[in-house]
């Protein structure tokens, strides 16, 4: 009996600290409370123009001058070229020449009308020549309105000549060269408005209708901004469409935004990243992504329970920083192991080391 006693008294001390060193120390962080998370997404995007127009004649002739220099800015109105104006000067002077004969016509017959229709309150002249009077005063009268006409149409056909930017913005190369025969309809230059400027991109479907449930008004709460080689562009700005179609090929949404590019800093056909902000996630459960298991079985993390590993299934969605949001599966106070997950296995002992997400008093 004394003998076994010596043998226990002396095996204790080792039996207290192996069972010591089999509770591995592990770092673990404790679930806090549900909290609202600011959220920023980013996109790739390509920035379009506000505004392209193909300047075109709108007469015939031989295209005469040349007023700009290609590739420098054009305001709108601001004459770019002019094509002769000598056939249509003359076609102004022949309609005004026409209208001042029809003026002319116009006149002796109201003042015959006007004679004929005392005479004929008179009964001095017949009704047959009453009617002639009045038929010549109406057919004077719509002369003058034909010639009126004409003139006005000469009038625009000369302004035409005169080839005017209808947008202001940056001219492109030339299209046709000077001494050419132009006719109504052929291309002479482009003109590319680049202030304000578009930003358009694509977002997967789920996250539109992600979009939806976090703002009830997503396209004006919505804010961008834009990301070029990793800085950020200095003006914010706006979204200003979103479709109301799938790509059914993508599974995708387009969407554009607007900006301000007063400095010309952004060139159409630009690659960019957009960063979508204004919304926040409500009631929010997150956990570090390095605390995460996925497997053939879903998504899991270990958790502390009375000093002993369990295993705990879990939902995530979107991740936030070097978190994933936790949709199911946790809730606050837990006690998640977020190292030396390679040695652990569940049901055995642990010792909590550190919560590092809070200090251990």
């Amino acid at each position: 009996m004394k003998i076994k006693f010596l043998i226990f008294f002396l095996l204790f001390p080792i039996i207290c600290f192996s069972k010591n060193f089999r509770q591995i120390p592990v770092d673990v962080y404790k679930v806090p409370p549900p909290v609202n998370i600011p959220l920023s997404i980013k996109y790739p995007a390509r920035l379009k123009s506000y505004q392209k127009v193909i300047v075109k004649a709108r007469v015939s002739g031989i295209l005469e001058k040349k007023f700009f220099n290609e590739g420098e800015f054009v305001k709108k109105g601001e004459i770019l070229y002019e094509i002769e104006p000598d056939i249509y000067q003359a076609k102004c002077q022949l309609a005004m020449a026409t209208l001042k004969k029809a003026q002319y016509s116009f006149n002796k017959a109201k003042n015959d009308w006007s004679r004929a229709e005392k005479s004929y309150k008179d009964k001095v002249l017949s009704k047959d020549k009453y009617d002639a009077y009045k038929f010549a005063f109406e057919s004077a009268k719509a002369v003058v309105e034909e010639a009126k006409a004409k003139l006005k149409l000469a009038k625009i056909e000369l302004n035409y000549t005169k080839v005017k930017a209808p947008i202001s913005g940056f001219s492109g190369l030339k299209i046709t060269d000077i001494g050419n025969l132009v006719d109504e309809g052929t291309p002479l230059i482009k003109i590319t408005s680049t202030n304000p400027i578009y930003a358009e991109f694509s977002i997967p479907d789920v996250d539109n209708f992600y979009f939806k449930n976090l703002t009830r008004n997503y396209k004006k709460d919505l804010k961008a901004i834009i990301l070029i080689n990793g800085k950020q562009y200095k003006y914010e700005g706006k979204i200003d469409f979103i479709d109301v179609n799938v790509n059914e090929e993508t599974s995708t949404v387009k969407l554009r935004a607007i900006f301000p590019n007063n400095e010309n800093i952004l060139l159409p056909g630009q690659f960019v990243r957009i960063v979508l902000k204004g919304m926040a996630m409500k009631n929010i459960i997150k956990v570090p992504q390095k605390a995460v298991i996925q497997n053939s079985r879903g998504q899991m993390v270990f958790v502390v329970e009375n000093g002993k590993v369990r295993i705990k299934p879990i939902k995530i969605g979107k991740s936030v920083n070097n978190y994933f949001i936790v949709q199911k599966g946790l809730k606050p106070g837990d006690l998640v192991i977020v190292d030396n997950l390679m040695k652990i296995r569940p049901g055995i002992n642990v010792k909590v080391d550190r919560i590092v997400n809070k200090k251990i008093k």
